[in-house]
């Protein structure tokens, strides 16, 4: 039976992803050694094998091993061909593996500077068991009846004041037959089960011998749960927990300590007046990506001693973070804290890698390895099956046919400073038609709460309604919405959970205009490469498949499969 092609796909990833080290295959009983197969000068082990094999059941579970082979010779075939293609030296291969290659190095540096020079004591841990009351932690064992109607739970409770036993109860009427042919017991419970959930919380400070308030779940059923034993959980039920506590918090002080010993050797400063530029900027960012007028790509924001980033650079970091980790785009702090983060992360930390000549050691060599063949198939892949038919003229049509998809709506864009009383509001307006920056003049004020921050800037689109925005902000929004860039506004009275009142100063910031997205734009452009390849991947499948099986043929005399080895992969199994 032939593999599924999503199944084949699968494997042929994960065939880079499951070599297993000698002593990794041996404790696990697996002959490392044994080759199943060879392609040209590569060999396929065993242990390649059965590591797939683990990774594809929640694919398919009946493949045989012959089917299991196959994507490890196919990967080797490709391989061979982009060899003989020079896609190892090809740009675009290049440019994925320096970013992979700069993440290893820091991820290295961590190991070599935190995670091998932190250790945890017998002493520290016993020394935090008790500090952290966790001497004194216990679980508890309860027992439950389990009906589906009030008056059936009236009359067990009537029948436990008259005296009856808990347990048996529980096996006579409880709807649970699980727990029923046990007495009703559940087995122990721990405080972190009942943070988890409400039922446990029910029950987990019930005094021993006592019965818990009647606890009705979502279906509308009713548990009465008794608690049958308290226990403690003592140190070496704990250790494992308490040591992977501590080595975090070990760790976690130690990379702070590291990253603030090596900021103050490389001298990392960010240059004041171009963050401000930054900040400015951030007032009209959408997605978090303020935007940076062209002039000022070249301007530093950041120097160190071996070398300095602009905002160009800086607005790559930010394109190649997920919206969610982007800072917010007028939080100082933040973005302040985040070009510290990725300069260190993307530049220095791979700088001192290589000056400790980490970036030679074997871990980090066989991972590029790896990813570097990974990036080559890859691209052989999109070079051989789909760019045929994903052409720039495909593309582009795609891209004009749908205009609708690719529409920036207008977007009105506002500040807003957010006070306690009418007061302070007066007085932030006053200071406004002074002149003065709204940001600037927020700085004096607290927090108007743990949950909203004192300053903020927003922007929503036109074509949404003032609902759409919740009932809070309609308000905000109506207001805005009259408003030309640059006027001031309010305050507005605008009520809060707590029965606080805030009042809310807003000023109008900018308007910009409904556009259709450029063909260039990075996000165009994966959207056009992606939903045109949705549409030929029939004929991409089917052209990589006949691709593949001319490579099968060709190298015919270069594969050979030791089927008297591959018939042994039962014992390991």
């Amino acid at each position: 039976m032939a593999m599924k092609p999503q199944v084949w796909v699968a494997a042929l990833f994960l065939c880079t992803q499951v070599s297993v080290s000698p002593t990794q295959a041996q404790d696990e009983g697996v002959d490392s050694v044994a080759v199943v197969a060879r392609v040209g000068e590569q060999q396929i082990t065993m242990s390649d094998l059965l590591g797939a094999e683990r990774r594809l059941r929640r694919f398919e579970q009946d493949q045989s091993d012959r089917e299991l082979l196959q994507p490890f010779i196919d990967r080797e075939l490709l391989l061979l061909e982009a060899r003989k293609a020079s896609l190892d030296t090809a740009a675009k291969v290049q440019r994925t593996l320096d970013g992979i290659r700069r993440r290893q190095l820091a991820e290295k540096v961590y190991r070599e500077e935190v995670s091998y020079a932190v250790s945890v004591t017998d002493a520290e841990m016993r020394q935090y068991f008790v500090d952290n009351g966790l001497d004194q932690k216990r679980e508890v064992r309860a027992s439950h009846i389990l009906v589906d109607k009030a008056e059936d739970l009236e009359a067990i409770m009537h029948r436990l004041d008259a005296g009856e036993d808990f347990a048996d109860l529980a096996s006579e009427l409880s709807l649970d037959a699980p727990t029923a042919a046990k007495g009703g017991d559940m087995g122990f419970w721990q405080e972190e089960d009942a943070r988890r959930s409400s039922f446990v919380q029910q029950f987990i400070g019930v005094d021993l011998g006592k019965i818990a308030k009647p606890y009705r779940n979502a279906r509308g059923m009713f548990h009465l749960v008794k608690v049958t034993e308290h226990r403690l959980l003592g140190y070496e039920r704990q250790v494992d927990q308490i040591r992977r506590v501590l080595q975090r918090q070990k760790k976690k002080a130690r990379w702070a300590e590291y990253l603030a010993e090596e900021r103050d050797r490389i001298e990392l400063t960010v240059d004041p007046e171009t963050l401000s530029v930054l900040l400015r900027a951030g007032r009209l960012a959408v997605y978090r990506l303020p935007p940076i007028e062209p002039a000022d790509h070249t301007r530093i924001l950041v120097r160190f001693r071996e070398g300095e980033i602009d905002l160009g650079d800086y607005l790559e970091m930010l394109r190649d973070t997920s919206m969610g980790d982007r800072p917010r785009a007028v939080d100082s702090t933040a973005v302040a804290q985040y070009i510290e983060h990725e300069t260190m992360q993307r530049v220095v930390l791979p700088i001192v890698a290589e000056r400790k000549g980490w970036h030679q050691a074997d871990d980090v060599a066989e991972y590029l390895n790896e990813k570097r063949e990974q990036a080559m198939v890859e691209m052989l892949r999109r070079t051989i099956a789909e760019d045929p038919y994903l052409t720039e003229d495909v593309r582009y049509a795609y891209y004009e046919n749908h205009q609708p998809d690719f529409l920036e709506p207008e977007r009105i864009f506002f500040e807003g400073g957010l006070v306690s009383t009418t007061i302070e509001a007066q007085q932030v307006l006053e200071r406004l038609r002074q002149g003065e920056g709204l940001a600037d003049i927020m700085k004096v004020y607290p927090a108007f709460s743990e949950q909203w921050r004192t300053y903020d800037v927003f922007h929503f689109t036109t074509s949404r309604t003032d609902a759409s925005h919740g009932a809070r902000w309609a308000k905000a929004v109506e207001l805005v919405r009259s408003l030309q860039p640059g006027q001031i506004g309010g305050p507005l009275e605008l009520p809060f959970e707590d029965d606080s009142m805030g009042y809310l100063v807003v000023q109008a910031l900018a308007v910009q205009p409904a556009r259709v997205l450029a063909y260039d734009d990075p996000l165009v452009q994966d959207t056009v490469r992606r939903q045109t390849r949705h549409e030929y991947r029939k004929e991409i499948t089917g052209s990589f498949y006949s691709y593949l099986e001319d490579l099968r043929q060709r190298y015919e005399m270069s594969v050979v499969v030791y089927d008297q080895v591959l018939t042994t992969a039962d014992q390991y199994r």
